[in-house]
């Protein structure tokens, strides 16, 4: 009995197109075994036929009809063996046909009952799949959509392969324009879209994280003034901590460089999702405001040490670290207001210099004076000077009067 279940359809149509053209006549109750004999030739044949049929659209010249040379010789000789089987079985009971007719109406009933039979397989197989699940890449997080973008095509469809094996699920077809890939889950598992996405953000992001795609950066430049290399030098290492304060945000880290002719200081942010228009302005004034006092410190480190002979070195050179940060296109710090406790004889003038206070003679103070001495007393009258005793009054005796006369 035939293996294959195509077999015995394909004998069984051969037959009837033979009978339906007049080519055979079958002997009473012999179709049976007619249709045995055929089927058993065909079976051998029949699984490779069907695995070579494309139902793509043939374009140009067709150079094989079964897929290729060699098929094509199997059922050439599959034909012939048909044909001898027709001719010598029992169930037969006459030909009335050539042996050239019978074989290309045998050839051309073939191909195409095999050909409806591989389509209809093919349908029903189509079928019994599960749905295909479609993932836009640009509706993933920022990462994986920039990178997507960014990504020549067989860098993208490498990681798009990697991300559908670890999600336990097949890529069928990559859409360039769209940027959407389709894939062939392995089970009807609800969960099988989160794995397929969360395996092609995790894919993407490495390719970033090993600098193979680079994420869009933003970028700003802050003039400098003309500097020489031991004043670069040493603002180097004060840029350093700058960009360590103010560039080390874990969603949006920022790097510096000199620019080009380094005469100018570039800031570069590599947002890690939307970019933050204000955050990266916030840090850009962040970090031009403290180099702005960093090249007035770096001019206040240049100068050298004040003498005791000059007084015009005593103050800070206010007046160049204006023109440098003018220069820079820095604003000014702003000014320090004075002490509510200075007094308005401090605030009318400058102070005296140290050399002049170094030359001028110590003054002495005056002594305090004791609390021994600080009431006088009067002096004890002599006895010239003291007025006569007066004379005691007698008892019932009149005062004299006081009055004047």
């Amino acid at each position: 009995m035939a293996g294959h279940p195509v077999s015995r359809q394909v004998a069984q149509v051969t037959l009837e197109a033979l009978k339906k053209a007049g080519h055979i006549l079958l002997a009473p109750g012999g179709t049976e075994a007619v249709l045995r004999e055929l089927s058993q030739l065909i079976d051998p044949v029949i699984p490779r036929v069907l695995a070579k049929l494309d139902f793509s659209p043939i374009m140009g010249e067709v150079s094989s009809t079964f897929g290729d040379e060699a098929t094509d010789e199997a059922v050439e000789a599959l034909v012939e063996e048909m044909r001898e089987a027709l001719l010598d079985s029992d169930g037969v009971e006459d030909v009335f046909a050539d042996d050239r007719t019978i074989e290309r109406m045998i050839f051309r009933t073939f191909a195409e009952t095999s050909r409806t039979l591989a389509r209809t397989a093919q349908e029903e197989d189509e079928d019994d799949e599960l749905p295909p699940i479609s993932v836009k890449l640009d509706t993933l997080g920022y990462v994986a959509a920039a990178a997507a973008k960014s990504a020549d095509d067989g860098t993208l469809r490498e990681a798009l392969d990697r991300a559908a094996e670890a999600a336990q699920s097949e890529l069928k077809t990559f859409d360039e324009k769209s940027l959407t890939a389709f894939f062939k889950p392995v089970d009807p598992d609800p969960d099988r879209r989160l794995d397929i996405e969360s395996a092609i953000e995790e894919e993407l992001s490495d390719l970033v994280d090993l600098g193979v795609v680079e994420l869009p950066t933003v970028k700003r430049t802050l003039p400098l003034p003309a500097l020489g290399d031991a004043e670069r030098k040493t603002l180097r290492r004060r840029l350093d901590e700058l960009a360590q304060r103010h560039l080390g945000a874990a969603h949006c880290p920022g790097t510096w460089d000199w620019s080009h002719d380094k005469r100018a200081v570039d800031l570069v942010f590599t947002p890690l999702s939307e970019p933050d228009a204000a955050l990266i302005e916030g840090k850009t004034d962040a970090f031009r405001a403290d180099l702005a006092a960093a090249l007035v410190g770096l001019e206040g480190a240049q100068r050298p040490a004040p003498s005791d002979d000059d007084d015009s070195s005593a103050e800070v050179d206010v007046s160049f670290a204006m023109r440098v940060l003018k220069a820079a296109g820095l604003p000014a710090p702003p000014a320090k207001k004075r002490p509510a406790t200075e007094s308005p004889a401090a605030a009318a003038g400058p102070p005296a210099s140290r050399s002049a206070r170094a030359k001028a003679p110590p003054e002495k103070a005056a002594p305090k004076p004791s609390a021994a001495r600080a009431v006088k007393k009067a002096p004890k009258p002599t006895t010239a000077d003291a007025p006569p005793p007066r004379a005691p009054a007698k008892k019932g005796a009149k005062a004299p009067s006081r009055k004047r006369p």
